[in-house]
């Protein structure tokens, strides 16, 4: 029977590519404003390959996969593709996906039909389950057991041997019903990717494997604290990949992200003293066949006697840096210093912020304030200016004094990272000073 031209170019398309095309027809629908609302960004078929291949062999004859937020399917897709290629097959997958967006259930129903025939042709048989519902309420319940329980007894829950997961990226407020459902891994307002990869570590099996592409704000700071002892407790990096541009992982939906893919694996007999990590990193999509590989020892990268930060040096010369950073013996406060983050929220301090000196009013320093060794007040800008000294403004100032002012917030691209400025107390004639949140 001959087929005709459009059969044969169906038939010989793989199942990542065909996912690829029925999400950007979905983005092009929506135009990306509702995938925005959801923090849903479709994962690039050449970054899905490069999260798929981080996936070593097993040897088990029936494989679970879980994906939960599965967008169109492509990681799925792409991971199966990826499976198929192993030199020990298995005879076959159970798939289960967790979509929010209802609108996308269609597309991935297709995109796993689509999985299912094309594995048939290579000896693997398909099943998979697709559930339209909040991956996070759904299994949140699971980080409510200890780690001992949900090492050996997940009480009901399903265990995966392999997850792969592009999950949406959003803060979300402590009062969410997710934020409270996930309360073991939540410090003050935290980002809803970092419940997705807590609970897939928990529902990993012994042995398991998973493949996770976010941001890379985990890393550090107090709001992941939690969640970084949580996880890092029964995950092992095995791969880290670092994408150095803010807007090349996700080009095609323009999102300004400092993205990592993390491959982690939980085995208990792993040795963590002897274990070392491949790090690698390019700038985006256009050189991505131009990685960069260097191999560390885990225990330079994170331990627990530092909350499980995690320092990810991308060449010798930071890793270098890191070295000798941690070799210092004292720290600012044994120093008699003390460091805090600019008290003023301008949207929350909005009553007590003005644009005119009136008197009394104190300075108020912006982030563009703060120049290469000098502070630059007052500048031409639609900000407000001052803070008005007031009772209510009281906790929100400081007394004008010596200091030291760092910028928090860098351009990746920007060849000098920190920006720091002495604040002299004859600089600004005031008794007060008001400092905004995005300085230290």
């Amino acid at each position: 029977m001959n087929m005709t031209a459009r059969q044969k170019s169906i038939t010989i398309k793989t199942p990542s590519r065909y996912a690829e095309e029925l999400g950007d027809n979905f983005i092009a629908f929506k135009k990306g404003a509702d995938a925005a609302s959801l923090g849903q960004y479709f994962t690039p078929r050449i970054i899905a390959d490069l999260i798929a291949k981080n996936f070593s062999e097993s040897r088990m004859a029936t494989l679970k996969i879980l994906d939960p937020g599965a967008g169109s399917g492509i990681l799925s897709c792409m991971l199966c593709e990826n499976i198929a290629g192993w030199k020990r097959k298995p005879n076959h997958i159970e798939l289960v996906a967790y979509e929010i967006d209802k609108s996308l259930i269609p597309i991935l129903k297709k995109s796993f039909g689509y999985l299912k025939s094309w594995l048939n042709h290579k000896n693997i048989s398909l099943s998979f389950s697709i559930f339209a519902s909040d991956f996070v309420l759904e299994n949140a319940d699971i980080l409510n057991q200890s780690l001992q329980q949900s090492l050996f007894d997940k009480k009901g829950f399903e265990e995966f041997d392999l997850i792969v997961a592009n999950p949406p990226y959003f803060k979300i407020s402590k009062s969410d019903p997710r934020a409270k459902a996930a309360s073991t891994v939540i410090h003050g307002q935290p980002n809803i990717y970092a419940l997705f990869m807590a609970i897939a570590g928990a529902l990993l099996k012994e042995k398991g494997q998973l493949g996770f592409i976010t941001p890379r704000s985990y890393a550090a700071g107090l709001y992941f604290k939690k969640f970084r002892q949580n996880f890092f407790s029964q995950i092992t990096p095995i791969t880290i990949h670092i994408f150095n541009s803010r807007d090349k992982a996700f080009n095609k939906d323009g999102v300004l992200q400092e993205n990592v893919i993390l491959h982690g694996k939980k085995d208990s007999k792993i040795d963590g003293n002897k274990h070392e990590v491949k790090i690698s990193s390019c700038n985006g999509l256009s050189d991505i066949e131009n990685i960069s590989t260097i191999e560390i020892p885990l225990t330079e990268i994170i331990t627990p006697e530092e909350d499980y930060v995690l320092h990810i040096p991308t060449e010798v010369t930071q890793r270098e840096i890191v070295k000798i950073v941690k070799s210092w013996k004292y720290n600012l406060r044994s120093l008699g210093l003390d460091v805090s983050t600019g008290p003023i929220v301008a949207f929350r301090a909005r009553d007590v912020l003005a644009r005119n000196p009136d008197g009394q009013n104190a300075p108020l320093l912006w982030l563009h304030n703060v120049r290469t060794m000098h502070v630059s007040w007052p500048v031409e800008s639609r900000k407000p200016q001052y803070v008005k000294v007031s009772e209510q403004a009281k906790k929100l100032l400081i007394p004008n004094g010596n200091y030291v002012l760092v910028r928090r917030f860098s351009a990746k691209e920007e060849k000098k990272r920190l920006v720091a400025a002495p604040l002299i107390s004859t600089v600004l004639k005031s008794k007060f000073v008001g400092i905004e949140n995005h300085i230290n």
